[in-house]
């Protein structure tokens, strides 16, 4: 786990993604070039990164389960479908992003304030008297 120090000092937009979602640099690539593309097919996505359909397929599926990438299903006139990709709104992504930031910082505080309980407790026990922070 990397500190909050570190994670703060080399912040960026590729890092947002990789620190919400767990995105490695495949899965941002893919996720980039398809905000450019607006709306791609797997095969298409290969070509464009120059990367196997399995390994785009693994990061869309990894994408969508995050809620990054949406699949809608798409028929043939002459019978049979195929599946087109497209990264959800910025607006909605942004929403949840604050939402999730919001969480974890009233979680963090949490956390904190149980730090600050556990040192007074242990204080305490050592002098054998209540401390009052």
């Amino acid at each position: 786990m990397k500190s909050i120090k570190e994670a703060i000092s080399r912040l960026n937009c590729d890092n947002v993604l990789e620190c919400f979602y767990g995105l490695n640099e495949a899965d941002i690539q893919v996720f980039k070039t398809l905000r450019r593309l607006k709306s791609s097919k797997i095969d298409v996505l290969s070509k464009e990164l120059g990367k196997g359909e399995n390994s785009i397929y693994k990061s869309l599926q990894k994408m969508m389960v995050a809620g990054l990438v949406i699949r809608e299903k798409k028929t043939i006139d002459d019978g049979g479908y195929y599946y087109l990709y497209s990264v959800e709104s910025t607006e909605k992504l942004v929403d949840e992003m604050n939402s999730l930031l919001d969480r974890w910082y009233f979680r963090m505080k949490k956390v904190i304030q149980e730090f600050v309980e556990m040192d007074k407790k242990e204080l305490e026990n050592e002098a054998g008297v209540e401390v009052r922070a």
